[in-house]
């Protein structure tokens, strides 16, 4: 190897470990509790969803355009593993994610009003590219919840991208935001640009325990 080819070869390798060490700050920042990926989704048990749309989603494309994901189906039906393999994907993009569930973000907009830092928090989360707003219906909220969660989403809308996980369709959606006229605002401006998937069937870990019970007593 010549000198030239030596030294191109050194930036190269400098230039690679860089972007594996922000791709894994990106990963630490996301905060995911745990990590999932596409390839381990079980497809063929939600024929519903379709992997060509995933694996496109996965190419983050829709962060640059500040689109969002909603993925609504029952409890147990794979919506968070396709979030985070999603949220997973960005980063190794370089994109900035952050994981929340419904219920901590919106304590912690609730906390920070109280600390007066509000606003400052808002800001902070609008930074992140993409924002995974897990279980969004699964815990209710008071009042002024609900109002700083619709707070947040009318911030990051146009701004930023999010991807939702809900048990709930649109229709009951305000059962979370407690006002009619709220839940049908933040219906409309996440789904003016979205991506919408549903999965169905049984939970993934209710047909997990069915088969180990069948398995059990066929050992038996």
């Amino acid at each position: 190897m010549s000198y030239p080819e030596y030294l191109a070869e050194l930036v190269h390798q400098e230039m690679t470990d860089r972007r594996e060490r922000r791709i894994a700050r990106r990963i630490a920042e996301a905060k995911f509790p745990r990590l999932k990926t596409l390839d381990t989704f079980e497809f063929d048990q939600q024929p519903n969803v379709a992997r060509d749309t995933m694996l496109a989603l996965a190419r983050g494309e829709f962060v640059s355009r500040h689109e969002s994901i909603v993925l609504m189906g029952e409890v147990g039906t794979g919506k968070t593993h396709l979030a985070i393999a999603i949220g997973l994907a960005c980063c190794e993009r370089e994109h900035r994610v952050r994981f929340v569930t419904a219920a901590e973000l919106t304590n912690m907009l609730v906390e920070s009003r109280s600390a007066a830092s509000l606003s400052r928090r808002l800001e902070q989360m609008a930074r992140f590219d993409v924002v995974v707003l897990d279980e969004l219906g699964y815990v209710p909220f008071d009042k002024l919840g609900a109002d700083l969660l619709f707070s947040f989403i009318t911030k990051a809308y146009e701004r930023r991208s999010l991807v939702i996980t809900t048990n709930l369709p649109f229709a009951r959606w305000n059962e979370v935001f407690l006002d009619k006229t709220a839940a049908a605002a933040v219906i409309d401006r996440i789904v003016h640009h979205a991506t919408i998937v549903k999965t169905e069937g049984k939970s993934f870990r209710l047909r997990a325990a069915e088969s180990a019970n069948r398995t059990g007593a066929a050992r038996e």
